[in-house]
């Protein structure tokens, strides 16, 4: 029974240690934050519905991909909304500019205004900049 632990750890041992990095195709890339071009919001909010926001932002070039991932940040009847791309590093890109369109689900579960600030990069002093919209409950 000893023996067939060793040969076992043995095999598993050198399964994972034959298993080349190459076969995952793995490449360079990193997140980058992306600012948001537009945004659609009710004029007013139901308390207790439960909404889609649509967000646009603009993809500068080929190597940039938006897979639906975006930071949304409480602070208190604020929220700050950030999309997040992918950018791959170290491929050529072509220059053609896309947008895209995301949804964020709302349920309305405050009786305050909602004060959604959407991201749109840094001002001179490297401070975040945002597209801003209050929204009143009813």
């Amino acid at each position: 029974m000893k023996n067939f632990k060793y040969l076992l750890i043995m095999i598993i041992v050198f399964t994972i240690s034959s298993c080349s990095k190459d076969t995952y195709n793995d490449h360079d890339y990193h997140l980058e934050r992306i600012n948001v071009i537009s945004a659609e919001l009710p004029d007013e909010l139901i308390y207790g519905r439960t909404y889609e926001i649509k967000v646009n932002i603009e993809l500068p070039n080929s190597c940039y991909f938006y897979y639906n991932q975006y930071d949304y940040i409480y602070d208190e009847n604020t929220r700050l909304i950030y999309p997040i791309v992918h950018v791959d590093d170290d491929i050529s890109c072509n220059q053609k500019i896309t947008e895209t369109t995301f949804s964020i689900p709302l349920q309305v579960l405050q009786k305050e205004s909602y004060i959604f600030k959407f991201y749109q990069g840094k001002d001179s002093d490297g401070k975040d900049t945002f597209l801003t919209f209050e929204v009143p409950v009813i």
